[in-house]
């Protein structure tokens, strides 16, 4: 029949533009959920590892705390520490606690000297090889996390009254005892907020 071109087959360019143009918008589609799927693995990733961070250094925090040992020490001058108190300047607490292993069996006590210290937002843990300095630097520093933004403490007393330091400011030392019923631990980050924990302290005697 007239009209009718034998053998004609095949795409018109009209019909090759618009499959192209679908093609592109299926992988633009595509493309797009697979970004979002890897970025949200990413977020997630770093959420878990930001989140095993903050708990390793709660329970480096708890451990110390829970050993807490009434046993004061000597500065390098031979002034007297107390047990657990707040020092005016450079770390934000520093106490005895006991219960340090020591699988070498090496000739040294089972008590440790340790403190913490916020440096450039920052949480370090300070640690003393002797009880009475001989060096006021501490033998090692461990660094348990970062971009910290605020760190707060609070004691709390035998009368159950909060106090911002220790020892309590104009209390009697020979009436009160050395140590604090408990230590309320505040840390600010940017991802969490404020979160807080409650160690209470042992009974304790002086060794």
């Amino acid at each position: 029949m007239r009209g009718m071109r034998a053998g004609s087959g095949g795409f018109t360019l009209l019909e090759l533009l618009i499959a192209l143009a679908i093609f592109a918008l299926l992988s633009a589609l595509a493309y797009g959920s697979l970004r979002s799927a890897l970025l949200n693995r990413e977020l997630s990733a770093e959420r878990t590892a930001r989140l095993a961070e903050l708990q390793l250094a709660m329970l480096f925090m708890a451990r110390d705390l829970e050993q807490v040992v009434d046993r004061p020490v000597r500065s390098t001058y031979g002034d007297r520490l107390p047990a657990l108190y707040t020092p005016q300047q450079g770390y934000l607490l520093e106490f005895t606690r006991g219960g340090w292993g020591n699988p070498a069996g090496q000739r040294r006590s089972t008590l440790q000297r340790v403190a913490y210290s916020l440096e450039e937002g920052e949480l370090i843990r300070h640690s003393w090889q002797m009880l009475d300095r001989t060096d006021e630097r501490p033998t090692r520093s461990q660094p348990l996390l970062d971009d910290v933004t605020r760190f707060e403490l609070r004691f709390l007393d035998a009368r159950r009254e909060w106090s911002g330091e220790w020892p309590l400011p104009g209390g009697d030392r020979d009436t009160l005892p050395s140590l604090p019923v408990a230590v309320e631990v505040t840390l600010e980050l940017p991802q969490w907020g404020r979160i807080k924990r409650l160690f209470r302290l042992p009974d304790t005697v002086t060794q």
